[in-house]
């Protein structure tokens, strides 16, 4: 139960990040189905598979609803002592059981042939809809609820209706022919013209009232995850835009081509999409910015001062100077309750160089990784560099190595904390999955670079490595007894996890778009990604 109540955050930010994109998905599959699936007059077997996905999708987000209100009930009663009577009664709780039911009613209905019962599945998808908001920040405002309950809903029904139900287009366009495709295809065109503008102004309109000004903009994590939010929006709009340029009408064997991009490019926006819902997921464990006084925010000076480059630290104070870890009994409740681990000078200086180094790693692969892009195999000099730039994954195994080491001196190799019993910590879970992706993406990336690994499959690993990671960064968060400086270390975390989504999706359009211009392209904005992460971690500090 300790384990659980330690990492019950992580966990919840998770849960309710996947509870989201599968809520987002089954309605978005819904809308699929009566607005393009049946005016369309697909083929009885691709209807069939559209609605087996839909259903898949309901049932799935089912059992995500249970295992999130299992942990909140779990947690509450084994960690706090209340009465299950009373959780029975929680507002959550409530919610959880009409989400689940609701998305069992949609599973049953849509799997009924028929046009009824699909109809019948939108007073189900409502309260799918309604059991979200019960939850949201909205539902607990004192001040305009009922505008902030409806902006909220609204926001849902934006992202459902682009970014939901672009998996059925995806299914739909893999199974159809070309001329049914791009007739299915310029549908959803339409649907996501009125979806995008209803997304971005509900996002607007509770931006304004979670917001409120500039100051809360910049200086609030809420913020902060606001605006990555937008980046990623903006890009997803970006590739939106190359699909409704590629849907004008052109000849068959053209067509054809034109519908593949369209393919790729929407792979890379649902990734994009589901980025932007865990930072969705975030912003519910974090405090609206209107809600926080002066104190609790960043000014526009701290930042700036923050931003001004200095030399990157090259060496660490001695371990002996760190402060004592306490005892793992002692460390759990601090660190769950209390305002963060013990941290001095030395702690800061330690962290420092750690990231330092692993920027100055990461900047001379990425370097290498650019430079084999734009050189040619071959006898010649240039074909010697371009061979000796493939390589450029094993620095990778050195960072593997470093993090493994270094990133939790209080624990084993360097500090008294056994290896196995340290994992009750989140933060050195969290650090030595890391490096055991890393370690698995260099080994995978070396042999697909040297071409000794010759499926496709594998080379898939490196992008959705790279996007996860990236993803799984906007969770992460710094104890360091200081709400400044913690927020100070997020603004850089958030800038890593946007840059390494950014060239994960890039890596996968490479991949994915062999021999085109827009490979070409792609393969040099990840390396050049990679590049400014490195940077942005040279420049890291927390004092």
């Amino acid at each position: 139960m300790a384990w659980l109540l330690k990492d019950f955050d992580l966990l919840s930010i998770l849960l309710r990040a996947l509870a989201l994109a599968l809520e987002a998905v089954t309605l978005g599959g819904i809308a699929f189905l009566l607005f393009i699936a049946v005016p369309t007059q697909l083929e009885p077997v691709l209807n069939r598979r559209l609605r087996r996905a839909v259903v898949t999708a309901a049932l799935t987000f089912l059992a995500v609803q249970v295992a999130a209100t299992g942990l909140s009930v779990a947690v509450l009663h084994g960690g706090s002592g209340v009465p299950l009577g009373e959780i029975a009664s929680a507002g959550f709780f409530l919610a959880g059981c009409a989400s689940a039911a609701s998305a069992l009613a949609v599973a049953y209905m849509v799997q009924a042939p028929g046009r009824i019962p699909l109809l019948l599945c939108a007073p189900a998808a409502l309260a799918m809809l309604a059991s979200a908001v019960a939850v949201s920040h909205a539902a607990s405002r004192l001040d305009g609820r009922l505008a902030l309950c409806a902006l909220t809903a609204a926001h849902h029904l934006g992202t459902a209706g682009w970014i939901g139900a672009m998996p059925f287009l995806l299914l739909a366009l893999r199974l159809a022919d070309p001329a049914e495709a791009a007739r299915m295809a310029r549908r959803y065109s339409v649907m996501a013209m009125v979806s995008v503008p209803l997304l971005v102004a509900a996002g607007i309109g509770l931006s304004y009232f979670y917001i409120g000004s500039w100051a809360g903009l910049y200086g609030t994590s809420y913020g902060v995850l606001v605006m990555a939010k937008t980046y990623m929006l903006l890009t997803m709009l970006a590739l939106g835009m190359s699909n409704q340029r590629l849907l004008r009408p052109r000849p068959a064997d053209a067509q054809t081509g034109c519908l593949l991009r369209i393919h790729r490019f929407s792979e890379a926006e649902i990734g994009l999409g589901l980025t932007a819902i865990l930072a969705a997921a975030s912003l519910t464990s974090q405090p609206p910015a209107i809600d926080l006084g002066a104190q609790d925010r960043l000014s526009a000076h701290e930042i700036v001062q923050r931003l001004q480059w200095e030399a990157p630290r090259l060496s660490s104070p001695p371990l002996s100077a760190l402060a004592p870890p306490n005892s793992l009994e002692a460390a759990l409740p601090q660190q769950q309750f209390g305002s963060g681990s013990v941290s001095d000078a030395n702690d800061r200086a330690w962290s420092e160089y750690n990231h330092h180094w692993a920027g100055l790693i990461v900047l001379a692969a990425a370097a290498l990784a650019l430079l084999s892009r734009t050189t040619s195999p071959g006898r010649t000099a240039v074909g010697r560099v371009h061979a000796f730039a493939q390589n450029w994954p094993l620095l990778f195994l050195g960072l593997a190595v470093f993090i493994l080491v270094r990133a939790d001196p209080e624990n084993w190799p360097l500090g008294p904390r056994p290896f196995w019993a340290s994992f009750s910590r989140p933060d050195v879970l969290e650090h030595r999955l890391y490096a055991l992706l890393i370690t698995a993406f260099a080994s995978f990336e070396w042999a697909v670079e040297r071409r000794w690994i010759r499926s496709p499959r594998a080379a898939y690993f490196f992008p959705l490595v790279c996007a996860a990671g990236g993803a799984v960064l906007l969770t992460h968060s710094h104890a360091l007894g200081s709400a400044h400086d913690e927020m100070l270390a997020e603004l850089t975390h958030t800038a890593i996890a946007l840059l390494g989504a950014t060239a994960g999706w890039s890596r996968w359009l490479e991949l994915r778009l062999p021999g085109t211009r827009e490979s070409r392209w792609a393969g040099r904005v990840w390396p050049i990604c990679l590049i400014l992460v490195g940077i942005v971690l040279l420049d890291y500090r927390e004092s």
